[in-house]
């Protein structure tokens, strides 16, 4: 029920505040932004997060099943396409690493 309201609640931050992100984002956000200043405990959220982990890679199969159904458009442009999705992949990795450091160094002065 927990994440649910903060769906809700960046479903609400997605139609007010007038920026190109998704709901789940701004929920998202939300849901951090909460359990670091200890409004929501992390026990309550803990086991339906681990479930979500679980099931996510069936999140992925509709997203493939469209590229099958558009292959005949992106054929001649696929290597860029991959060439982007690996660049992404190691910003994402490095920018993700760099937080966790920043945030465990934090803790670790505490």
């Amino acid at each position: 029920m927990v994440i649910l309201i903060f769906v809700f609640l960046g479903e609400i931050c997605e139609y007010f505040i007038p920026l190109p992100i998704a709901g789940s984002i701004y929920g998202l956000l939300l849901l951090f932004l909460a359990l670091c200043f200890h409004i929501v405990k992390l026990n309550w959220v803990s086991d339906v997060a681990d479930w979500f982990h679980s099931v996510m890679a069936l999140f992925f199969v509709a997203p493939a099943v469209a590229v099958i159904d558009i292959w005949a458009q992106i054929s001649d442009i696929w290597y860029y396409l991959v060439l982007l999705l690996v660049a992404a992949y190691f910003v994402t990795m490095i920018i993700t690493g760099k937080t966790a450091d920043f945030f465990l160094e934090k803790r670790n002065k505490k």
